[in-house]
């Protein structure tokens, strides 16, 4: 009866547990833009916020790891999302490290941390890399623009067509210079 009763209890118990725990994620929104008018470079603009959270917060330092052309991409700013967080962030290599102090305790499920803005020297750049946090990697593939298609192909071979033509009936009327008497 002891041995019956023992295992009812643990069923019972492993009912009672959780299945599955949600671990915290870090959540991004990466935008790649060019030629911004105030530095006259292109710019990597990615949103952070947390989601999954279910304790509260304080400190938060999450990593972004540059894979792509680490030469060609520097650190632009680390905006915090509002006045109760604190964002501070340097570079050492090719690892971007940042830091979200929040002043008080942060409780929500799902909140916005700030905004990493890397500048880039030109639209060519690979700024892609990856966001770690708590050992957590998440990554980022951007594309890399190389060539923009203007669609002036068209014009230009309307243009040299009309030349073309032009210089064959010139050379025609030149020929036939004969004067017929009728």
């Amino acid at each position: 009866m002891k041995k019956l009763l023992s295992i009812f209890v643990f069923g019972i118990a492993i009912m009672v547990l959780p299945v599955g725990a949600k671990a915290l994620e870090l959540g991004f929104d990466c935008e790649k833009s060019c030629r911004n008018e105030e530095t006259g470079k292109c710019e990597q603009t990615c949103k952070l916020y947390i989601d999954g959270n279910t304790s509260s917060m304080t400190t938060i330092n999450p990593t972004f790891t540059i894979t792509g052309d680490a030469d060609k991409v520097s650190l632009g700013s680390l905006t915090a999302a509002n006045d109760n967080i604190i964002a501070t962030a340097s570079r050492n290599g090719d690892v971007i490290s940042m830091e979200f102090l929040a002043t008080t305790a942060i409780t929500d499920k799902r909140f916005e941390l700030g905004t990493l803005v890397l500048e880039l020297e030109d639209n060519a750049v690979d700024c892609s890399g990856y966001f770690s946090l708590d050992g957590v990697e998440y990554e980022v593939e951007v594309d890399v623009t190389t060539e923009v298609d203007t669609g002036a192909t068209l014009p230009i071979a309307i243009l040299a067509c009309g030349a073309g033509a032009g210089v064959v009936i010139y050379a025609i009327s030149r020929k036939n210079k004969k004067m017929y008497k009728i």
